[in-house]
């Protein structure tokens, strides 16, 4: 029976329900004193509550998404397919054995431009710290996590070091750095990495001051050509928002699950009331409205759904329908993967390797 079918929910609903039933019905007619009376009302009763718990488990995740099948609940990993493309392969990495996964770093930013203080975590690749790489600048890739996801969690979830230090060393991708910025920074508003007007300045929090930082601190290149930026859900979104809207800073996207148009909902305060009175940020807001009314000369940008996410494939496919035909669009679409942290780290190193394909890690 699927995880996320209408039969498990009225197969839960139902032992919910008739477990009580059954068990005052045996109740009133069985011999209360019986040996086996109390052991049965008290099994009984967690069966009850368990069904219950269940059927609400099952509800949230048919409309969530975030395990689709009984195989994704229990942790089995998902073999995506490679991306299209002309592969370029890189000389492997010359620094550090399989064990060799690089370094991070993580420092309390607070940036001149938006005002925010937030983490930001950095990824070394092996080759940072070698000799022989001393005057190399790498290319960088912005990792985004999700809403109400932060970012150290994302980092761990995504076991990102080992992946990238084995694709960097398989030279399907170069040596690069990854920037780990927080872009919950507004909560308990959540701010769709967008500038309030008079209030959190989200989006100038990412396109300025972490890669401002970054360029400055970091051995890194400061060209558009070697920056590229990733994201998961609400961090799909930014990735695409700042791709489409500053492509002369960000060069390539990877949109993981995410979505094409503000999402303002209770939980993003009075974004709606913004948009609605400025027109001008509910288009720079639009990732939809910039690719078809203000497209970058050169774009690069990967949208990735699963026909089993309910939250990004309505979105994911209106948006690669309403763009079909525009060069620079790859739909990356991968059967049964959940809106999940697992669905990103199954992706993450087919992504890489794109980014790769397109010039831009």
């Amino acid at each position: 029976m699927p995880l996320t079918s209408l039969r498990l929910l009225a197969v839960c609903i139902g032992l919910a329900i008739g477990i009580p039933v059954a068990l005052g019905i045996l109740w009133r007619r069985g011999p209360r004193t019986a040996t086996w009376a109390l052991p049965l009302v008290l099994a009984s009763v967690l069966a009850a509550q368990g069904s219950a718990m269940a059927a609400v488990a099952v509800q949230v995740n048919r409309v969530y998404g975030t395990y689709p099948s009984w195989s994704s609940l229990f942790g089995t990993p998902v073999a995506p397919p490679v991306l299209s493309g002309s592969r370029r392969v890189f000389p492997p990495g010359v620094v550090g054995s399989a064990s060799d996964t690089g370094r991070y770093q993580r420092i309390r930013l607070t940036g001149p431009r938006s005002g925010i203080s937030q983490t930001v975590i950095t990824w070394l690749p092996p080759q940072y710290h070698d000799p022989r790489y001393a005057r190399t600048r790498f290319p960088v890739v912005m990792v985004l996590g999700g809403a109400q996801v932060h970012i150290s969690y994302v980092v761990q979830r995504l076991d990102f070091a080992r992946t990238a230090s084995a694709e960097i060393r398989s030279g399907r991708v170069a040596p690069f750095v990854a920037v780990f910025p927080e872009i919950n920074v507004g909560l308990p508003v959540e701010t769709e990495c967008t500038d309030y007007p008079g209030s959190t300045q989200a989006y100038t929090w990412l396109n300025q001051d972490v890669r401002n930082w970054a360029t400055g601190a970091l051995r890194v290149a400061p060209d558009a050509q070697s920056w590229s930026v990733i994201g998961w859900s609400t961090g799909g979104y930014c990735a695409a928002l700042l791709h489409l809207r500053n492509p002369e800073r960000f060069g390539a996207a990877a949109s993981v699950e995410g979505y094409f148009t503000p999402a303002p909902d209770r939980n993003t305060g009075n974004l709606a009331q913004l948009l609605n009175q400025y027109p001008n940020l509910a288009h720079e807001s639009t990732p939809e409205w910039l690719i078809l009314n203000h497209p970058p000369r050169q774009v690069h940008l990967l949208v990735m759904t699963s026909n089993t996410d309910p939250q990004s494939r309505p979105q994911a496919e209106q948006f690669l329908r309403r763009t079909r035909g525009l060069p620079g669009i790859q739909p990356y679409l991968i059967p049964n993967l959940g809106h999940s942290l697992d669905a990103y780290r199954a992706v993450l190193g087919p992504i890489l390797g794109w980014f790769a394909i397109v010039g831009k890690a």
